[in-house]
């Protein structure tokens, strides 16, 4: 007869107080945390989406820019995926933002214990919508999108019976691994992103051709239009 399960332990009380109080600063002095009743001054309905001008766009951008190691710009590219994801994908951002509970902590440890920047978190958004069995018309698979060789070299096994591209953790640690290696390649966190979605290859072409810019928004007309 099996052993009966053991409980799991309740987290301690006193370090889950430590734990409140060290975000609470960060909470209290972040403007897009705040509580919605209160920001929500023009009475917008629960589900509805604003408009706002462009110009309030970019001032928050400039607000974020100062907050992380991304160089957040905006542009009409910027706008465009604003509209793609708060309007006309909008049932599928919500369902996004509820997977994001679950597969965001996974991802989060992962990148802290490499040292490196919790924003990359949202690639597997653009890569896969969070959809660990996403699978792209060109075999990229997983939530990280890996193609079989790439898989193959930062760990994954692929078979006809396995694909580790498909397991959370694994296919996580592998990501992280080669984003790593991607930004030693360039040095740039954008273009360390813009290699991983069409390969490191196309990204030094579109570096050569723009004449060697390094931005990644100066090499953004010579690289494939899916990028």
């Amino acid at each position: 007869e099996p052993a009966p399960a053991e409980a799991l332990p309740a987290d301690d009380p006193v370090l889950a107080q430590l734990d409140a109080l060290a975000i609470l600063p960060w909470l209290l002095n972040d403007p897009f945390t705040a509580d919605t009743a209160s920001l929500n001054v023009h009475g917008f309905a629960p589900h509805e989406v604003p408009a706002y001008d462009e110009r309030i766009y970019a001032e928050r951008l400039a607000i974020l820019d100062h907050r992380t190691p991304f160089s957040l710009t905006y542009n009409r590219t910027v706008q465009a995926y604003i509209d793609l994801y708060a309007q006309k994908r909008r049932e599928q951002t919500s369902r996004m933002l509820g997977l994001a509970e679950l597969y965001f902590p996974v991802f989060e440890e992962a990148l802290d214990r490499h040292d490196m920047p919790m924003e990359l978190k949202y690639l597997a958004v653009v890569e896969s919508a969070l959809n660990p069995a996403a699978r792209s018309r060109a075999g990229a698979t997983g939530l990280w999108q890996f193609m079989t060789g790439t898989g193959k070299l930062y760990g994954l096994h692929v078979d006809s019976y396995v694909d580790e591209r498909h397991d959370v953790y694994k296919s996580t640690e592998a990501a992280c691994r080669y984003l790593k290696d991607l930004h030693g390649i360039f040095g740039d966190w954008e273009l360390a992103l813009a290699a991983y979605n069409c390969g490191p290859g196309n990204v030094n072409k579109a570096i050569r051709r723009s004449g060697g810019k390094r931005d990644y928004w100066e090499v953004y007309a010579w690289l494939p239009r899916e990028t």
